[in-house]
């Protein structure tokens, strides 16, 4: 993912993994941004919209969990 400023909306339960990089995440319901670096990963729940600030280059895997 290329640095920039992003906005993605969830069908299912999404687990991103992130590989290389660093970005900022703003999680549905929070009003603070996280940091998350290579080697973390967070989660976003089914149907929810949520944010990221990537701030180096960064490789990542989403994997959709079925509900």
């Amino acid at each position: 993912m290329l640095p920039g400023e992003y906005e993605f909306t969830t069908g299912e339960k999404e687990i991103m993994e992130i590989l290389a990089g660093e970005l900022d995440v703003l999680l549905p319901g929070e009003k603070a941004w996280k940091t998350v670096k290579g080697g973390e990963s967070f989660e976003v729940p089914a149907k929810a919209k949520f944010k990221l600030k990537v701030k180096t280059l960064a490789d990542y895997v989403c994997s959709f969990i079925a509900s």
